[in-house]
């Protein structure tokens, strides 16, 4: 039996003893284990890193007078995906980096509603910034024309039931001395 051991030490064939194995199994997994955490939680703030850079220039280009919403929307599509991709693999990731992107979605979707805001109440951006400037003109001269079409029809409506509320069944026979001015009959039909 000792011959047997001898020879197998000599060839390099030892046998472990069956904890040891165990142990370096388990030992190498959690190594490996590990790596791959650290290594996806590396990756994960160096990818978050740059999404937040791309999230803080679509801020700063939406507080610009005209902002390009057209780019803006495509950058944030950009930015969502990126982030809803590292948020997939929470479970593995530093608590930080989990409410890190947490808030940067939050602050991500905040920005496209004020994107879909600004783009439902502008106009479309191929209009240059003199024909904004023009049209918008136009359009508060038409809205204040119209504004003293309303309060002349407004005003007729009013005089018209006044005169039929002043009107009194009496007053139909009296003399044309005595009668008021429609003018200065003035009541109130409320």
């Amino acid at each position: 039996m000792k011959k047997r051991e001898n020879r197998l030490r000599r060839s390099g064939k030892t046998k472990l003893p069956r904890w040891r194995a165990v142990v370096s199994i388990v030992g190498g997994l959690a190594l490996a284990f590990l790596t791959y955490f650290f290594f996806l939680n590396w990756s994960v703030v160096k990818n978050f890193d740059a999404t937040s850079a791309l999230l803080k220039g679509d801020i700063l280009a939406l507080q610009l007078a005209n902002p390009n919403l057209d780019s803006l929307k495509a950058s944030q599509a950009q930015v969502l995906s990126q982030l809803y991709q590292e948020q997939e693999t929470s479970a593995l990731q530093f608590p930080s980096s989990k409410k890190a992107i947490a808030k940067a979605i939050e602050i991500a979707n905040q920005v496209n509603q004020e994107i879909d805001l600004r783009y439902k109440s502008s106009s479309p951006s191929s209009l240059s910034s003199s024909s904004a400037q023009s049209s918008s003109s136009s359009q508060s001269t038409q809205q204040m024309t119209q504004e003293r079409q309303e309060e002349a029809q407004s005003q007729q409506k009013l005089n018209s039931l006044l005169s039929s509320n002043t009107l009194n069944p009496s007053s139909s026979s009296a003399d044309s001395s005595t009668a008021v001015p429609q003018s200065q009959k003035v009541t109130k039909p409320w």
